[in-house]
């Protein structure tokens, strides 16, 4: 009797949702938006406040000090995974669709969590870390944004901004959730309690996520997935081939690569340069969620600017006030200034949430969706080389200098070659809206 009932309710919540694809692709945004904050709050931003509690139960396992160096090498770990294995997703997505990808990728986050839970060495964790990478590959960024431009022609710019505002909610929400469930339980504990959270999104993805929104007006009717590969290729756009003999593809490649690593540097390490200015664990945490709300309301409106004002100049002003976040934060870093840094942090986050969110657009729209699974595994192996070189590179500097105003230094060095990089992209926004 229970399943029966648990099935007809099932049919009432499918009956009442809209068929019109102009409606439901809200739905689908929705679910991205959420699946992108889970995933990356509680791989990435999530992660960095358990560190302390991590170091002293790895120290007095082992009997020796954990280098910041080889804890941040985590990260590393998990990106260059995502480097290695963010082709291959965008190729499946591109082959068999995103739902099956995202349904299996939570699975394994469910399972990485809890394993986390069990672990005694840092060896253990990088194990666990390359499958966050995987999960980065088919569940984050990648297939939600192949997801959300199938779905939105028209109006892109805001939902692509929506869309990446979400790992912003996650990164910045997770760490204050999980600073909590830290002070009434064991850091091990905690990491089981999380563990339920992607199995509980699942019933949600197999309701809501459709593919395409032929997939949605046809739904008496099994579409297969070559109809809807059709679907796609008749959208139009560039092979993987022909992107990579465009300057276009280059130019965008080298500003991810340098503001990932910049990014990855920052939120690898704002809680712990907060810790050696003394500021007590919750106030660090702060610096974490400052650092990502900020970078939430920068994607937010970046998106919508892009298709008022034209998407160079989002573009360039997103990187430009990254760079002036940066070179505030090691202006901060030399004169010992409380009020500089966390300035500095805000305009950095914000700054980035600008820019990424045009990343993921320019990438769409310079290049249609014909091959876009196979054009964004590309640009991933490229950003998340520099994602994985940004904590552990910073890691391994500031333990030689004993600081962090000698990485800042070289975050802002990148930087620079990013805002180069952005204003030699050549982008025709008419040319673009024509191609929709």
């Amino acid at each position: 009797m229970l399943p029966f009932k648990i099935k007809e309710n099932f049919s009432i919540m499918i009956d009442i949702l809209p068929k019109d694809p102009l409606k439901y692709r809200w739905i689908i945004l929705t679910m991205s938006f959420l699946l992108i904050a889970v995933t990356n709050g509680l791989i990435l931003g999530g992660l960095y406040v358990f560190e302390e509690e991590i170091t002293i139960s790895l120290s007095q396992i082992t009997g020796e000090d954990i280098l910041r160096a080889d804890l941040k090498f985590r990260d590393a770990v998990t990106l260059w995974s995502t480097a290695v294995f963010g082709f291959f997703g965008g190729v499946l997505a591109d082959k068999i669709g995103v739902k099956k990808l995202i349904i299996t990728g939570l699975i394994i986050l469910s399972g990485c969590l809890w394993q986390y839970s069990q672990a005694i060495s840092l060896n253990q964790m990088y194990f666990i870390h390359i499958f966050m990478g995987i999960v980065l590959c088919i569940a984050g960024m990648i297939v939600n944004v192949i997801l959300v431009s199938t779905w939105f022609k028209g109006r892109r710019g805001l939902a692509m901004g929506l869309l990446v505002a979400g790992g912003s909610a996650g990164n910045g929400l997770f760490p204050l959730f999980n600073t909590y469930l830290l002070s009434i339980a064991d850091w091990r504990e905690v990491m089981v309690w999380l563990s339920y959270i992607p199995l509980l999104i699942i019933p949600l993805v197999l309701v809501l996520v459709k593919n395409s929104p032929e997939e949605l007006e046809d739904s008496k009717r099994q579409v297969t997935f070559e109809e809807l590969k059709d679907a796609t290729m008749r959208a139009g756009g560039s092979t993987l081939a022909q992107a990579l003999k465009s300057k276009n593809f280059w130019l965008l490649s080298l500003m991810a690569f340098c503001t990932f690593y910049a990014i990855m540097a920052m939120t690898g390490h704002v809680f712990l340069m907060l810790r050696d200015d003394n500021y007590v664990p919750k106030v660090a945490a702060t610096g974490v969620s400052l650092l990502f709300i900020c970078g939430f309301f920068g994607k937010i409106i970046s998106g919508e600017l892009a298709e008022r004002f034209g998407r160079k100049k989002v573009l360039l002003t997103g990187v430009g006030v990254m760079l002036v976040g940066s070179v505030i934060i090691s202006t901060a870093l030399s004169y010992n200034s409380p009020i500089l840094i966390w300035v500095g942090i805000g305009l950095y986050g914000a700054g980035w949430g600008g820019l990424y969110t045009l990343i993921q657009l320019l990438t769409a729209d310079l290049f249609g969706l014909m091959a876009l699974g196979k054009i964004m595994g590309v640009i991933n192996i490229l950003d998340t080389i520099g994602g994985g070189l940004g904590p552990l590179f910073t890691g391994y500097l500031y333990d030689t200098t004993q600081g962090y105003l000698v990485p800042f230094a070289l975050i802002t060095f990148l930087l620079v070659i990013a805002f180069s990089a952005s204003s030699i992209l050549k982008i025709d926004d008419k040319e673009i809206k024509a191609n929709r």
